[in-house]
Order: structure tokens, then sequence, then C-alpha cells
């Protein structure tokens, strides 16, 4: 049965139809099946939140209508803007939008709704939001923009190589690091990384507790002795004698001190905030992380930048329950083939019933998951 009082967040990131596979484009779903599913919950009675109003329902102050669900979308993608915003004006939905400095584009007009998204128009769909975009949106009043991180990327997490960027792998971390001026447009101006640069171990930017700082020196080497006549292997060996000859030197690299560690996620959720907030001249009080990652360091961090809730919870998101993590569910699942619309407006309700706490549900949740 559950706490009907459990308010289902749904996280979306990109709504659009790719006619050729993209860079990030499988974390797209269809536009005819977000359609369905808003058709669904408008059609049901459903109302919608957002982030002060959840905040009141946790809290005890204000308590939420049995039918509401919360709309989250990450990452900032543009078609949030000229594919979701029309779709969800109509039916007076509100949504919630968590971006990452680091993708937003400084530059540019507003660009158009579109109803169709294919080659021919992607500037207008496939991208990230623009700050003019971004203003409109908050001050309409249906679309509330929150935090998501400065970076949105991983970084070495140790010295241990795992491969060589050759052109075919995708590690787009590499590059974004090396050009993060260049990050807001990476979708339509690929970003490559240098042919032979030394992949390490890696982790997210909020989960990592110390940055593993490469030696430029010893990139440059590697670099300069890439060989691509020779198997991937062959490099990997040569790779792994540079660094140890690095390593007897011990110079390698270094990891951060505690106190560049701390400057770095200050970076990524205090700053967050203020640059979020110059946009919208709105409060920027509530955090999703990037990928999902976090430690339990970065949790009491998040409180001391003035987060009122974080995500990642595992508690129902109930009146009264002052939880300070939020849970939240997937939209959508890839479902085989043809049937992955129909499959997903199944979905959608046994969704909101877990969301609700509903035991049979949650049950079956698990038993899919293995």
């Amino acid at each position: 049965m559950g706490n009907n009082t459990g308010i289902p967040i749904l996280y979306y990131h990109s709504i659009a139809n790719h006619s050729k596979e993209k860079d990030w484009s499988f974390l797209s779903i269809k536009i005819e099946l977000f359609k369905k599913q808003i058709k669904y919950l408008h059609k049901k009675g459903y109302s919608t939140c957002n982030w002060q109003e959840l905040d009141s329902h946790l809290s005890g102050k204000k308590k939420l209508p049995n039918k509401t669900v919360m709309f989250h979308f990450d990452d900032g993608f543009l078609d949030n803007w000229s594919v979701v915003f029309p779709i969800m004006e109509k039916v007076g939905f509100k949504y919630s939008i968590v971006i990452t400095p680091d993708f937003i584009q400084n530059e540019g007009d507003i660009r158009p709704f579109v109803t169709e998204t294919s080659e021919s128009n992607k500037e207008n769909w496939w991208g990230y939001l623009n700050r003019n975009e971004i203003k409109k949106m908050s001050d309409s009043g249906f679309v509330d923009f929150q935090a998501h991180g400065f970076t949105h990327t991983w970084y070495e997490s140790s010295s241990g190589l795992i491969d060589i960027c050759d052109g075919k792998n995708f590690y787009p971390h590499v590059a974004w690091n090396l050009q993060p001026n260049k990050k807001s447009h990476w979708l339509l101006n690929k970003l490559e990384a240098p042919i032979g640069f030394p992949v390490f171990e890696y982790k997210k930017s909020l989960e990592l507790e110390n940055r593993f700082l490469l030696n430029e020196e010893f990139i440059s080497k590697a670099i300069n002795s890439y060989d691509e006549t020779k198997t991937k292997d062959e490099n990997l060996e040569k790779y792994n004698a540079i660094i140890d000859s690095f390593e007897e030197e011990n110079n390698l690299g270094r990891y951060e001190s505690e106190e560049e560690s701390a400057s770095r996620f200050m970076k990524e959720l205090k700053t967050t905030r203020e640059f979020i907030s110059d946009i919208t001249k709105k409060p920027v009080d509530y955090l999703v992380f990037p990928g999902g990652g976090f430690s339990k360091r970065v949790i009491a961090l998040c409180k001391e930048a003035g987060y009122k809730l974080i995500s990642k919870g595992k508690e129902l998101n109930t009146f009264g329950s002052n939880i300070y993590q939020i849970k939240r569910y997937s939209a959508a699942y890839i479902f085989p083939g043809k049937y992955n619309i129909f499959l997903n407006v199944i979905f959608l309700p046994l969704q909101l019933k877990r969301a609700k706490g509903n035991l049979f549900v949650s049950k079956l949740f698990e038993i899919l998951k293995k």
C-alpha cells in the first residue's frame, strides 16, 4: 500500500529524435514517448511542483496534493527549451532543470521552438541552453533552475593507466578537461583529445576525494612515443615503461592537497550556486549530483555550501519526513526496439506507484534489476 504522500520525482535528460547516432544521444528519449507520458499524467489529473514546494512538503510546512509529480531535466540540453517548453506550457506543468555552468553557452539569441528534430535544424535543438534561454524560461514561472555541479566531468583518480586515446574510443572528459572553454559547444563541434593521450583511472568530480595531477612532461613524452602502426597492447607496454621511469624519479604526478581538494569541491558547489543565480536572479538552493557521484564528505560540504536538499536519497519523498537527500526515478527505460514506447507508457504508472511506496511494485523492480 505505502504512504500516499510520497512525491514521485521523474528525471529526464534530453527529449529528441535522432536520425543518426551522436555522442550523448543515448540520453535522449523520443518526443512521441514524452508526449504520451505527459498526456497520461495530465489526463489523470496530476499537478506539478517546484523545488521550493517540495521542500515545504518534506519539512511538513505545506502538504502537496496526493496527485503531484515533479519533473527534473539533467544537464541543460537545448531541447529542454525548444522541444519541452511548449509541451509543458500547454498543459501547465512546471519542471526543473539542473544545470552545469561549464555546459551553459554564454552567447546566442533565443532559439525557436521545434516540433521535429532533424539534422537540418539540429542547431535549434541539439546542444546546451544559453544564458538568454535560461533567463526567459526562469522568468516564465514554469521552469526552476538548480545546480548540477560546476564541471560534470571526471578526473584522474590514480596513477593506473587503463587506455590510450586513439580517435576511436570515447573518453569525453579528457577533451573537456583540456579545453573547458569549448565544452558548451561540444555536441555540435566535436572535441577530441590528442591521439596518444594516456587515459588513467578516473572518477566523477564530486565523488573523487583527491585528484591525481599528471606531470605535463610525462604526458608530452607519452604522446610523442605513440605509434599508430603498433597494436594497443604494444603501445600500452611502451607507456607503462615510461610510467615506470617517471615513478622511479617520483615525478609521474601528484595527488591534490587537502586544500586544493576543498577548493575544487567549493567551486563545484558554492560557485555553481552563484553562477546560476547570477543568470536567473533567483536563489539556487538545491543540488542533483552529476552522474550520481558523491561521498560522505561531499554531503557535509553541501550543507556548508547552503544547499537545502540534494539528490541520491533512499527514502520516499513523504510529507514531514525532513529528509535531506531526495529520491528520484527514471522516467523512461530502454526497452527492446519497437516495443520501447509501448512498454514505457505501461512503465510510467508503475514508477509512480513505486515512488508512493507500493511494496509489490518495489519488489518487482528489484527482481527486474537482477
